[in-house]
């Protein structure tokens, strides 16, 4: 059952990323992404059972499989009305209508920081209150949520999961298109694109030690701003930093061996050039 779920995910993300280079016009696109990810809700739909094999089964579909699949149709529901509703002429207003949007979705994400923050960081151990059908958590609401929420497939966590998954990925839509709005000459707009080889342990050690430094934005910059930060110029999925920390934590030579190395190397070459 378990290999059946991923599979639909996995089809689903294929057909989307097809649609993506088939599909020129904007508003068919979305609208034909929408409808695929709402063909595959509905197979995961068909295929719930009354009762898992396992509360691990349970937990894994409504935290990682049933969001994922809403998410696409949310993403692409969304686009759509935002392409829809968009101001056509005057730069101005679609910078103004764009902003508005962010600001929205800036909002959402405040009221629901602590769920973001718990999917994000990779942990645990309130699964079983969060995605768990019959947890007392998710009966406290009422059973339908105002017509949106069907129990049986969702769980109230797993649903504004899919809401914050969704999104976060229309938030880097609009913060692309409001790049392209205020672009620079490409001359002086390029960028170098690099790639971190180190250690992403090497590289939370170092990202750290610069925050505990106060570093980036005279101190005031947590350590969430400064993950995403280096995610979106890097490229690099840090997954669960903290396990990353507590890696370091626990080495039983030298705790900051990536930071030592550096060290070494530009007194090393200090010396050389001396």
């Amino acid at each position: 059952m378990k290999s059946f779920f991923t599979q639909i995910l996995a089809n689903l993300e294929q057909d989307l990323a097809e649609i993506e280079t088939r599909i020129p016009n904007v508003l068919e696109r979305y609208k034909t992404g929408a409808q695929l990810a709402d063909r595959a809700a509905a197979k995961l739909k068909g295929a719930v059972p009354e009762r898992f094999s396992s509360t691990a089964t349970e937990i894994y579909f409504f935290k990682n499989i049933q969001p994922q699949v809403l998410s696409r149709k949310i993403y692409y529901s969304q686009l759509f009305r935002i392409e829809a509703d968009r101001p056509k002429s005057v730069r101005d207003d679609y910078k103004k209508f764009l902003d508005q949007e962010l600001q929205r979705i800036t909002m959402f994400f405040e009221v629901h920081n602590a769920l973001y923050l718990y999917f994000r960081g990779g942990a645990t151990e309130k699964d079983p209150q969060y995605f768990l059908r019959g947890s007392l958590y998710n009966n406290e609401y009422p059973t339908d949520l105002d017509g949106v929420l069907d129990t049986r497939y969702c769980t109230v966590t797993s649903f504004k999961l899919a809401e914050l998954i969704a999104l976060e990925d229309v938030s880097k839509h609009i913060i692309g298109k409001l790049e392209q709005i205020y672009a620079l000459p490409r001359n002086l707009h390029y960028k170098p694109r690099l790639r971190w080889t180190e250690s992403k342990t090497d590289l939370v050690e170092l990202v750290y030690a610069l925050h505990l430094n106060g570093s980036f934005n005279n101190g005031s910059a947590d350590l969430k701003q400064i993950f995403e930060w280096l995610e979106n110029s890097l490229e690099i999925d840090f997954g669960n930093v903290y396990s990353n920390f507590r890696d370091i934590r626990m080495r039983k030579k030298e705790t900051a061996s990536f930071l030592t190395r550096l060290k070494d190397g530009l007194l090393k070459r200090i010396e050389e050039m001396e």
